[in-house]
């Protein structure tokens, strides 16, 4: 409920064009968190098919290109996930996130919610959508220390003559999961050492 109220209050706060994504801090970033990042199956509330499986894996491929974090395998995950009986579309609870974490070595976990994802055709071009809340949780204790909305439509990039304009869900996730990454950088995630 109280996602719902802080989606809310950002849009009344900062108007539909508001500046995204959007980040609010439930407590403070462990100093070793980029150490070793998990990716949490994302939960799919949309109608896209497969919707939240296509973000998970464009996100998981600009964390590792971004050269900042260690990510753990997207096999592991679901290999612990099978053992633990959870099913990918639900999200491990503290005490699950603990073990998990005491299994992987994990440092932070990134799991999340696809809550909008579609294609509307503009004229000649596609115009993709997506409205995404990712949430970041401590390995150490399970709890959930960062959660990030953003929302974005390919038109947004649009410069003149539809030049910058982006057509596709899989180049919009792309962009997204870039400005996600530079947020959390600038936010204060702290590289590992070594």
């Amino acid at each position: 409920m109280y996602r719902i109220v802080f989606i809310i209050v950002l849009l009344t706060l900062t108007g539909c064009a508001g500046k995204f994504p959007a980040l609010q801090e439930s407590s403070s970033m462990p100093v070793d968190a980029a150490c070793r990042v998990t990716i949490l199956p994302f939960i799919d509330k949309g109608s896209f098919t497969r919707g939240g499986a296509v973000f998970a894996k464009v996100f998981l491929t600009e964390l590792i290109a971004s050269g900042h974090f260690q990510v753990v395998e997207e096999g592991d995950v679901i290999e612990l996930y099978q053992q633990f009986k959870i099913f990918p579309n639900q999200q491990p609870d503290s005490e699950q996130l603990k073990k998990i974490s005491g299994r992987l070595g994990t440092t932070l976990f990134v799991g999340g919610e696809i809550l909008k994802m579609e294609e509307h055709k503009q004229g000649v071009y596609l115009d993709p959508g997506l409205t995404v809340m990712l949430r970041l949780y401590s390995g150490q204790t399970g709890e959930e220390v960062w959660t990030t909305y953003h929302s974005r439509r390919g038109k947004d990039y649009q410069q003149v003559l539809h030049f910058g304009r982006i057509n596709t869900l899989t180049s919009l996730a792309k962009e997204m999961s870039g400005e996600i990454i530079t947020l959390w950088l600038e936010k204060g995630i702290i590289p590992c050492a070594g």
